[in-house]
């Protein structure tokens, strides 16, 4: 995927269900209704973003928090689209529910490539293969999850960290 006609095309090669994050356009997400998707759903955002009419989203509902997710799709979603500022002050929890309810991949739309060192390291604790692909328009990330089994107390293990981390983080930028 070298270029976003390349990404174009991969979008449209997506079959199964999808969950769309945050506010996306149809220049960050080129979905058209050319696909195998079955559902899409629709959390935090305003699907009028998709610019097309002939797409059907299920909007989930507002007050389900990311850290929920596994209880809504308890039968797991093939992918998932997001926008990484969007997920950002909550991505311990997104990252941990990310994992369990992702069969396929997990794509994060990212605002500057910095942010793809930090989340690389984050999912490569679990020997998950993530792609970084630069386009003019935007940088999308690409997280290879497919049928990942996850340990509960290394996620848990992890949870913390990444909280202790976030509180850290958030102190010294108080200071």
């Amino acid at each position: 995927m070298e270029t976003f006609s390349d990404l174009k095309k991969e979008v449209n090669n997506l079959s199964g269900g999808i969950l769309l994050i945050g506010d996306l356009n149809s220049k960050n997400f080129p979905i058209s209704n050319k696909n195998k998707l079955t559902d899409i759903y629709y959390l935090n955002g305003d699907d009028d973003d998709l610019d097309d009419e002939e797409i059907d989203t299920k909007d989930i509902a507002s007050n389900i928090h990311l850290r929920e997710l596994h209880k809504y799709f308890k039968e797991g979603i093939d992918n998932i689209y997001c926008n990484y500022l969007e997920v950002k002050s909550y991505f311990p929890s997104f990252f941990r529910e990310s994992l369990r309810i992702t069969k396929k991949n997990i794509y994060l739309v990212l605002k500057n490539k910095n942010d793809y060192k930090r989340l690389a390291k984050k999912y490569g604790r679990y020997n998950i293969t993530c792609n970084l692909y630069s386009f003019k328009k935007c940088n999308i990330m690409v997280i290879e999850a497919n049928d990942i089994i996850v340990n509960p107390f290394k996620e848990i293990y992890y949870y913390i960290i990444d909280s202790i981390e976030k509180a850290y983080n958030y102190i010294s930028d108080q200071i």
